[in-house]
């Protein structure tokens, strides 16, 4: 049995967009996937916290600890593989961020886009979607 991985991912919605980061050869996810800012919690940070210093890192975009908004249903756990060939299970805690500044700006993990929600379920369906993402964008879109 695989062990559950505390994680928490960011969705940012602009317009009809929602900004997501490409992954890139310095991450541990597959090169080229996408998928919503996110990662692991540090033992002394609290959830929001921790969704602001990944937002951060993965996007260059800052945003205040206040700002990250829980919603309904905004809990998943998926088993992804990943670059290394093993597989491993993540939950994943969802914050809604509208209050934001700064510039995208790349990293050799992520590459931040903002991609148009229209053009999501054509990466889903070639498989370039970390699992979850677009159910997170639906529910978002829900409320």
């Amino acid at each position: 049995m695989l062990k559950t991985i505390p994680t928490v991912g960011v969705i940012a919605i602009s317009e009809s967009r929602v900004l997501l980061v490409r992954h890139e050869e310095g991450a541990g996810h597959i090169t080229g996937v996408y998928g919503l800012p996110a990662g692991r919690i540090n033992n002394d940070e609290s959830e929001q916290q921790a969704a602001a210093r990944e937002f951060h890192e993965e996007t260059g975009l800052y945003a205040k600890d206040i700002d990250f908004k829980e919603f309904r249903n905004n809990y998943y756990i998926a088993d992804i593989p990943r670059k290394d060939g093993t597989i491993k299970r993540f939950g994943w805690r969802v914050f809604k961020v509208q209050n934001f500044f700064g510039e995208l700006l790349a990293s050799d993990e992520t590459t931040p886009e903002w991609i148009e929600i229209e053009k999501l379920d054509k990466l889903e369906k070639e498989k370039r979607l970390l699992p979850n993402t677009l159910l997170v964008v639906n529910e978002v879109l829900k409320q």
